[in-house]
């Protein structure tokens, strides 16, 4: 089999040319380029996210992002997702999730206790394994939390991803300072690195001279460039940079890094790196072997391949890979048949040539369709460089060298394959002299469900107050069939209500890739005699083909105030469950060594629950909670949570307090912490909205956290009483119009899906009919008959909590319901999410 090398020859030449012209004589290409230039005010525009303040060595999460946000104010890609403000990403998710500390390593078990100290360190290449997984990026409202680790995966959560990241070298002669540039103005803020050190700062200017043996040990971004500032430098000439330690720190948070620095713009991983065509994330699954990324480069291999096994059924879209050099020609191929030690059956090929170093996603002229159990071969052909690969590694981080660290890979026969020459080799057999048998190349496929894709996720919702006005109006959305072929298609309202109407295209054909849109219309006059309360239905759109994709988004209308729902007085004990000092009982006045001391009773009443009654929290003191026990809101909407509160807490650069709430109490969110101290002397209310974790759950649990605490200061801490859930309780689905009896028999919609730790279940009946429904799991064995019986004519509901015939609770996975009546006979698919 020839090599990619002989492959290229002739262009790599031509390459070679081009490049030593533009070497000897830069500014033939970069002479129209602006002697200043500012992202924040180009032509009264700006391109900048704002200065953020980052807590302990997370330096480098907040140059990735910064990066990943200001390429999205270039493209618009943020709001045209409709995303409201600013691009605003959670740097601390990543700081958390990255797969490279002692919080969490998937490569090995139990997945913690290795790696990098949470908060103390990482690199762009770090980043890179984080974003090509499809790990993140989420939004700061998704996943941002420092003292703790916010929820990993959340089906609300709105994921971003980069579909190329480049790596830049300027030069000890400032040869490709033109090309930063340019990527710069075109791509928007770039990551880059320093070694800050008050002995290279002269006022806002920084300058380490070539030859300093200090290493980086600081994250930030580009976002401008003037060649006549003057710096410490023996000639002008910095970068415009955006730091991460708050606006009172430089200039409003930027400084000046001169082009003669050590390390800005030249050390190969961190000096120039752009995260480039960030979009909302566009695949549903990523099949990989190399979850930490690349760690190293094969340099003598040029072809390669990754085997996978499909999970599930899907369709790959797309494919991406590291090319560990620039001007690097490739073939990515998808093959069939690995037999014999052949690989064969290529049923989609793409060819190009990637000019930079980098991470790179390939669309697929021909998208391969995928059922469950089919084994499929990724192969990579590439002309110069090598292979890049995962392996167990020595990560070098921004914090210097007590921060190195090996953190573990693993890999599996069978996996990673190289041609060496005359046959294929598991990677497996390649006598790596750093941790051998750990290796695997980076070629992932990047996989969306077949079917109908229906955005977005969330569904509509409109409120106002009883007889109106009502705001939005409307709403829209988008579907699109992924496949080959093509499907007939249909989107109705279930049930039918008065006030709401669906518009557009509703049914027809689709072919693979072609989308359309329908508009969901508020009816102002029936919404306007409606009484109070939440009226909800269901838009289902149905693939009438094959099913696949089916898709349930839910409407609902919030018609009037939220009412008091639930409360507790705390008169008697409601059993909720207290760690270490959190009792319930009478605050006896007691404490302050800083702030006030705790009041001497409950704003109604004798009793609070609080932490340390008899005074102030201790130093040093890990988080400790009060949760409430479960509190059914699966009929309740536009959820709010009131309570007094006495609180004593130092700021919270050193101490912490949190209210939380969680719907299946495992995963938290925070609805408010502490952003100073505070030393409350007298009862306050307070008020917060509770609504995107709780509204229509059965089972929300509530917590107040205490902690954590330093070294320093103690306040009183925690005193709670009358706690009351806010809402609007739902109506039902609204009255149906005259005459609007189902015509349609069948399942109509399974919503949520998908579920934790139930689900309901709808179907329609045109006339009275018996109804058989039952769950049945993959292999197509019966779990459990949720009803055996006759219904009357009209809409039903059925709720199924996850569990077999015995009340037991099924592990996560895809589960069908069967619907059988009369002779119609329908199957929709579910997944439980534990």
């Amino acid at each position: 089999m020839p090599t990619a090398r002989q492959n290229y020859l002739t262009s790599d030449f031509l390459l070679l040319v081009l490049f030593l012209v533009v070497f000897l004589n830069p500014a033939m290409v970069w002479a129209d380029l602006p002697a200043a230039f500012d992202l924040r005010d180009v032509d009264g525009v700006n391109y900048v996210t704002p200065v953020k303040n980052q807590s302990g060595g997370t330096c480098w999460t907040f140059g990735a992002i910064s990066a990943m946000e200001g390429n999205m104010m270039m493209t618009g890609a943020w709001s045209a997702a409709g995303e409201p403000g600013l691009p605003n990403l959670a740097e601390y998710h990543l700081d958390w999730w990255n797969g490279f500390n002692q919080h969490n390593n998937d490569d090995i078990d139990p997945p913690s206790g290795g790696g990098l100290v949470v908060h103390q360190g990482g690199d762009y290449r770090v980043t890179s394994a984080y974003l090509a997984r499809g790990e993140g990026a989420v939004r700061e409202i998704d996943g941002q939390s420092y003292d703790f680790p916010p929820v990993r995966h959340q089906e609300t959560y709105h994921y971003f991803y980069p579909r190329e990241i480049e790596w830049y070298v300027m030069g000890s002669g400032l040869e490709r300072m033109g090309l930063i540039k340019e990527k710069i103005m075109s791509e928007g803020v770039m990551g880059t690195c320093m070694a800050y050190d008050e002995s290279f700062m002269s006022g806002v200017n920084h300058y380490q001279p070539p030859g300093n043996p200090m290493l980086p040990n600081h994250a930030i971004s580009i976002v401008g460039w003037d060649d006549n500032h003057v710096t410490q430098a023996h000639d002008p000439g910095a970068w415009l940079c955006k730091n991460s330690w708050g606006t009172a720190w430089g200039i409003n948070g930027y400084f000046w890094i001169s082009y003669y620095d050590q390390w800005c713009c030249q050390e190969p991983q961190m000096g120039a790196v752009s995260l480039q065509d960030v979009e909302p994330m566009g695949y549903d699954r990523i099949y990989s072997h190399d979850y930490h990324g690349w760690r190293d480069t094969m340099t003598d291999c040029y072809l390669a391949f990754n085997a996978f096994v499909a999970e599930e059924a899907g369709l790959i879209q797309a494919v991406s890979f590291f090319t560990a050099v620039d001007n690097v020609s490739y073939t990515v191929s998808i093959h069939d048949q690995f037999a014999d030690g052949e690989l064969s059956d290529p049923v989609s090929t793409m060819t190009g040539n990637f000019e930079f170093t980098g991470f790179h996603t390939i669309d697929l002229d021909t998208p391969v369709n995928l059922t469950l159990g089919d084994e499929f071969y990724v192969s990579l052909e590439l002309s110069l460089g090598g292979q890049p690969y995962d392996r167990t590694s020595d990560v070098p981080v921004l914090l210097g060298a007590s921060y190195r660290t090996i953190v573990e890979s693993t890999a599996s026969a069978g996996e990673s394959f190289y041609w060496n020459g005359s046959v294929w080799t598991d990677l497996q057999e390649y006598e790596d002299p750093n941790f051998p048998g750990t290796a695997n190349f980076c070629m992932k496929a990047l996989i969306v469900d077949r079917g109908l894709k229906v955005t977005p996720t969330e569904g509509f919702r409109s409120e106002g107050p009883v007889g109106g006005p009502f705001n939005p109006t409307s709403g829209t959305f988008d579907f699109e069939y992924r496949g080959t072929g093509s499907i007939q298609y249909e989107i109705t309202l279930s049930p039918q209500v008065g006030w709401l109407a669906l518009e557009g295209l509703l049914a027809g054909e689709l072919a693979g890739g072609e989308s359309g849109q329908i508009d969901v219309v508020l009816d102002a006059e029936s919404a306007e005699n409606l009484s109070g309360g939440a009226y909800y239905c269901d838009v289902i759109f149905t693939n009438l083909t094959d099913h696949a994709g089916d898709t349930t988004r839910r409407a609902i209308l919030a018609v009037g105030d939220i009412q008091q729902q639930l409360s507790w007085s705390f008169d008697t004990d409601p059993g909720w469950s207290t760690e270490d000092m959190w009792a319930f009982g009478q605050p006896i006045g007691q404490g302050g060594q800083y702030g006030g001391p705790d009041p001497i009773s409950g704003y109604t009443g004798t009793n609070v629950y609080g932490f340390n009654l008899d005074g102030d929290y201790p130093n040093n003191m890990p988080e400790r909670h009060l949760t409430s026990t479960a509190i059914d809101c699966s009929q309740l909407y536009s959820v709010g949570l009131r309570f007094q509160r006495w609180l004593g807490v130092e700021a919270s650069a050193y101490d912490h307090a949190y209210v939380r709430v969680s719907n299946d109490g495992v995963n938290w969110f925070t609805v408010w912490s502490n952003d100073s101290e505070i030393t409350d002397s007298s009862w306050q209310a307070m008020e917060l909205d509770l609504s995107s974790v709780a509204d229509g759950q059965e089972t929300v649990y509530l917590r107040w956290t205490m902690g954590s605490t330093d070294a320093g200061w103690q306040y009183c801490g925690w005193n709670i009483d009358d706690v009351e859930v806010w809402a609007i309780a739902a109506q039902g689905v609204s009255p149906v119009p005259d005459g609007a009896i189902p015509k349609v028999i069948g399942i109509t919609g399974i919503w949520p899906n998908p579920f934790n730790p139930r689900t309901s279940i709808n179907f329609s009946l045109p006339a009275a009919a018996h109804v058989e429904l039952g769950i049945y799991d993959l292999r197509g064995r019966l779990v459990t008959v949720l009803t055996n019986q006759i219904f009357a004519a009209g809409n039903h509901s059925v709720t199924w909590a996850g569990t077999d015939a015995k009340g037991r609770q099924l592990s996560s996975g895809v589960y069908f319901a069967r619907l059988r009546t009369g002779e119609v006979l329908q199957t929709r698919k579910m997944l439980l999410v534990r």
